[in-house]
């Protein structure tokens, strides 16, 4: 016979499982891109909403590009001037708009 303690470890146990489950899946399938680097701007982690936008796969960016490499020219020079000397002195920037220049040629403006 199950004691109330064990059915609410068990539901407690559950309920935990389910979270990391939908913390992954959320970050994985967000509305927006979530992007990840290193300190030297190597792609980390990257979700499949941007992969999506930018119509690659994980292998070709994780490990192999830095983030400045998804970059119009312009946004490239805006990171490169503003973005990462803010990155290096306070270990954050807020950026609410950049360009990309996915393979295909064609830009895309992401907000």
């Amino acid at each position: 016979m199950m004691s109330a303690a064990d059915d609410k470890n068990g539901v407690s146990a559950l309920f935990t499982a389910l979270l990391e489950d939908s913390a992954e899946d959320l970050y994985e399938n967000a509305p927006c891109g979530y992007l990840s680097t290193l300190m030297d701007g190597t792609i980390a982690k990257v979700n499949g909403t941007l992969l999506d936008w930018l119509g690659l796969e994980r292998v070709e960016l994780v490990g192999r590009l830095r983030f400045s490499d998804l970059l119009s020219v312009g946004g490239r020079m805006y990171y490169e001037t503003h973005i990462a000397p803010t990155l290096a002195m306070h270990g954050e920037a807020g950026v609410s708009h950049w360009s990309s220049r996915p393979p295909t040629g064609h830009g895309c403006r992401y907000w």
